[in-house]
Parts: structure tokens; sequence; C-alpha cells
């Protein structure tokens, strides 16, 4: 049986290609979002090693970073912080009601080919939230995407040569990314598949997970969101009651 993409893909070639520009601009945003460090913990599903969780420890929240990576954990834990972090599948979250905010961050949702399983995110997100509690998600703004599809690319990083070939498949509304990474030592090839929400969508997965949307933006910077935004910010929350049937 062959290993779904996202086993093998976050590992040591994703450590040295993944460069990000905008983490500080981003944590400021989510700072925003967040309120004051006092306001209780956040969970960050999806965390990775920590891009944000990091930064949002050292401004003083109470993080715990969620993520099925061992690589990904192994490099968080190196580094000397407050962060809690917890390895395990998102489609089953070990947390009940606790958490005051969380986030997902960089596209980290829609991995799976079963739309139940990517549905059970959603629900297991819900679930960890306390009422009144909001989960903040970034990703990829679907319309964007399409508009300025690329099919190809080439990058250059850390002494790597990396050729990415794109296919978006319009039925399942999924980006198939095939990846090849060339040193000086050999050739590795690494896939991602991942799927992509429109905004009436999300709307509709958050409502059956029974959370409410409030606040859209175009990115954690919080321009407004159009089809020329390269990201969709979603801020929904966790009911206080359940509202009677009439």
């Amino acid at each position: 049986m062959v290993s779904p993409w996202y086993r093998t893909y976050f590992g040591g070639d994703y450590l040295r290609f993944d460069r990000h520009e905008d983490t500080t601009l981003e944590v400021e945003g989510l700072c925003r979002l967040l309120g004051a460090p006092e306001n209780g913990p956040v969970l960050d599903v999806g965390c990775g090693y920590g891009r944000h969780a990091l930064p949002l420890s050292e401004r003083g929240y109470r993080v715990v970073g969620y993520d099925l990576s061992e690589a990904m954990m192994e490099k968080g834990r190196s580094q000397p912080s407050a962060v809690r972090w917890v390895r395990g599948d998102m489609r089953e979250l070990p947390f009940s009601g606790v958490f005051d905010n969380v986030v997902s961050l960089f596209t980290s949702i829609g991995y799976f080919e079963d739309e139940a399983d990517n549905f059970a995110v959603f629900r297991e997100i819900a679930g960890a939230l306390r009422p009144g509690g909001r989960f903040i998600a970034q990703m990829v703004n679907r319309d964007y995407l399409i508009r300025h599809f690329q099919r190809e690319a080439i990058l250059r990083e850390d002494g790597l040569l990396i050729l990415e070939e794109r296919v978006f498949d319009p039925m399942g509304s999924r980006v198939h990314t095939e990846t090849t990474v060339i040193d000086k030592r050999r050739t590795r090839r690494y896939t991602l598949s991942i799927r992509v929400y429109t905004i009436t969508e999300l709307d509709m997965l958050l409502a059956a997970a029974g959370l409410v949307v409030r606040e859209i933006y175009g990115g954690l910077d919080f321009r407004t969101y159009d089809w020329d935004t390269n990201q969709l910010v979603v801020v929904a929350e966790k009911p206080t009651s359940v509202p009677e049937n009439r």
C-alpha cells in the first residue's frame, strides 16, 4: 500500500527549501486576531516546525503545536521554547473544549483524498474549542490560484535545484504537485495533493462543524478579500449556545 503523500513530503528536504519571508508580518496579524496572550491557550494545527508557534510563544502566548511529521516535531523541539509539542493526526485531536483559539496556517487543511476525512478536521477543531472560542484559518485563495495558475516552476534554495510540475483537478478542486529535488548527490521526488476551497464551501463546512464565520480577509495583513488576493483568511467562532429550532 502506497503511503499518503503527507507522510513523506514534510521531511529533511522540505526543511531546506521551505523559506518564508512573511512570517514576522503574519505573526503580527495573528496577534491582532488573538488579542492579549492572557486570553487563553492557542492550538496550532499542522504547526510544522513552529514557524508561527515559536514566535507566538515568545510573545507570551500559551501554544500547543500539533503535527504528524516527526521531522517537524524534532526540529521544533530542538529550539528552546515554552511550546508544548504534540504529534498526531489532525483527524483525531486529543482535546475537547479547552482552547480559546485554534489556528491552521499556510494551507494546512485539505490534505486528504476522502472528503469525509477533510471534514473530520473541521469537526475536530470545533470540538477542541471552548464555547466562544475562535478558529483562524489561512489558506490559498482558490479563485486567485486558478486565475494565476502556474503549471511549472524552477527554484534554487540552499544548494538544491527544485522543479515543480502542477496540475489542477477541477472536479476534485485539488492541486497536484510533483516536486523533483536535485543536489550534487542524488535526485528525490515528492508528491503534494491539496484540496482547495471556495469561501462558500468553507462557510458550509464550518457551519456543518458547528462554527460561524465572523470575519474574512485576503491575508493576515487584513486586506480586503477578493479574487486578486492570493490568500484567504477566515475567522470562525464556536457559538456560546445552540440556536433553538424554529
